[in-house]
């Protein structure tokens, strides 16, 4: 297949018109640190438990608690097991703790026989860089319908107890990843509190979050987000834009996931009570006032939704007085997984990707006229407000100068030092009851080829990579390296490139995941490595977990 016919087939399939992840994709990911042979077959609670996790940093040094912690066990003489009475089932507890305690020495002992599976970093993780962190509080939602119909990301039933438990869970990892070591005292360029209903947890909670953040690192000039749907921004007992304008950080914004403002596709979605176009108002002419920047998300091409529909619904927004409006094209097709993927008469009622992409030129346009300007794929920002408002999504996709930090479940970490060719990316599993980042936890270690993929794919979500970056960053061209893949693209008419930088064009911005999964087939050979299999629906049907370990170092 030439990389022409290749270029149309990607463009035929689902355009996702985002690139939130960037290069390499969950299935390719492997687990963080290695399981013993003998613990193969075994539950993953059970592989994993207490303080004998094998864990992984954010340099990619190993290191083996279970080593240590067998080494000083066999070091003591064994606990003298004595009967406490003289009745049978005594003598019976007696003898399964003498055979239990047998058993554990001689695990220990062929732990220790095996050695110190400790590992020095791959890189050095650089202090000079931008540091993004990303807190996921926990994965709880409200929807009166099943993923409200269209949603990808996971989700667990709202439950206060169990929330407040995944909150602790998540400010244990990020007290213990911050308080020594290559983070401890770094100042932080933005923060992000979300995806999903992050402001489902009161303020209380999230002010716990912002407190722990500011432990052990330097906020008091970083930009923090808090995202979440608008009816519990403000409700009868708490106001989280109150709370927010009180933090102890430079900028402070909220992200609303709107969607869409059309009263028959909320009800079709179960979003009626979520918030409409009154309130959306409201709550930006509040954030005005507070010091609050504002951000909200709108869907389109959604079943049966019209052009009208959609240009109402950017109207809707831009009159709200939002800050920032950010446009994202549905992803719906059979075997997704969503409650709509499997209606066949929802599918059929959405664009095919000709019309849905024209539907984003027009989109577009209106938000450009309106005073926006567009910072990311999908990313529009009101033009007065300046960049200092809305660093997050930009810096997220700046490989060359910024490192992110993960924070709680289905989290994502991405730590690179490009003058030495390595890099590593962490993902955190849903269930925190272990030190991260341990055995049931993915990562991928980058190397100089990978980091030139990443860079690129994270790039391209800025609609261009500049050239003399990418030279400086890797030493080559990059109009070398992307070979056959750039003519087919560039007649397509999907990308331009000039002395200064390769540009994405309107219409490339629609089929961006088909340029960039081009130019990844042609610059990286398969590197014969099947990964770990880990699916992301895998990962979003574990449950949450977060009660067993105490803390690390």
């Amino acid at each position: 297949m030439t990389p022409r016919d290749d270029l149309s087939a990607r463009m035929a399939r689902p355009q996702r018109h985002r690139l939130l992840q960037g290069f390499p994709a969950v299935p390719t990911m492997v687990p963080a640190a290695p399981d013993d042979e003998e613990d193969a077959g075994l539950d993953t609670r059970d592989r994993h438990w207490g303080n004998e996790n094998v864990t992984r940093g954010l340099d990619g040094a190993l290191v083996d608690g279970r080593f240590a912690v067998a080494r000083t066990g066999l070091a003591k003489a064994p606990l003298e097991l004595r009967l406490m009475g003289d009745e049978p089932e005594d003598q019976a507890w007696l003898e399964r703790a003498r055979e239990d305690q047998a058993k554990e020495r001689a695990r220990w002992q062929r732990i220790v026989a095996r050695g110190d599976r400790s590992a020095p970093a791959l890189f050095d993780v650089d202090g000079t860089r931008e540091l993004l962190v990303g807190v996921l509080p926990h994965t709880q939602c409200v929807p009166r319908r099943p993923s409200c119909g269209f949603c990808t990301f996971p989700y667990d039933q709202a439950d206060p107890l169990r929330r407040r438990g995944m909150v602790r869970g998540a400010l244990r990892d990020l007290r213990a990843l911050t308080r020594e070591g290559p983070l401890a005292g770094r100042q932080v360029h933005a923060i992000y509190l979300g995806g999903g209903t992050a402001n489902l947890a009161p303020p209380e909670e999230i002010g716990w979050v912002v407190q722990a953040l500011g432990e052990h690192l330097r906020i008091a000039d970083a930009e923090l987000t808090l995202e979440g749907t608008p009816h519990l921004f403000e409700g009868l007992f708490w106001s989280h834009l109150k709370a927010l304008a009180k933090l102890p950080v430079g900028q402070r914004r909220i992200s609303m996931g709107l969607q869409t403002f059309d009263e028959g596709l909320l009800r079709l979605m179960g979003r009626e009570r979520f918030g409409d176009a009154a309130l959306v108002k409201k709550l930006a002419k509040r954030c005005r006032a507070l010091g609050l920047a504002c951000s909200g998300d709108l869907l389109f091409n959604l079943p049966g939704q019209s052009l009208s529909q959609m240009e109402r619904d950017v109207d809707t927004a831009v009159a709200a007085g939002l800050d920032q409006i950010c446009l994202y094209h549905l992803v719906l097709y059979p075997g997704l997984g969503t409650p709509w993927s499997q209606d066949p008469a929802l599918v059929a009622a959405v664009p095919n990707n000709e019309a849905a992409c024209e539907h984003w030129l027009r989109l577009r346009e209106r938000l450009l006229s309106a005073g926006y300007t567009q910072s990311t794929l999908t990313n529009f920002e009101r033009a007065d407000v300046g960049e200092k408002r809305f660093r997050y999504e930009v810096a997220s996709f700046s490989v060359e100068r910024t490192d992110g930090l993960g924070v709680g479940p289905l989290s994502l970490s991405t730590f690179v030092n490009p003058a030495q060719g390595r890099g590593l990316k962490l993902l955190r599993r849903k269930d925190l009851g272990f030190p991260p980042w341990s055995g049931g936890d993915l990562m991928y270690q980058y190397d100089a080829q990978g980091l030139r993929l990443l860079f690129l794919t994270r790039g391209l979500a800025k609609t261009r990579v500049e050239r003399a970056v990418y030279r400086r960053l890797f030493g080559t061209e990059l109009k070398d390296d992307l070979g056959a893949a750039l003519p087919a693209v560039l007649h397509a008419g999907l990308v331009t490139v000039d002395d200064e930088a390769l540009a994405l064009t309107p219409t490339g911005m629609f089929y961006a995941d088909a340029v960039v999964s081009l130019f990844a087939q042609t610059a990286r050979a398969v590197d014969g490595s099947a990964g770990g299999g880990v699916h992301t629906r895998d990962l979003l049907r574990e449950l949450p977990h977060s009660g067993d370990y105490t803390g690390m170092g």
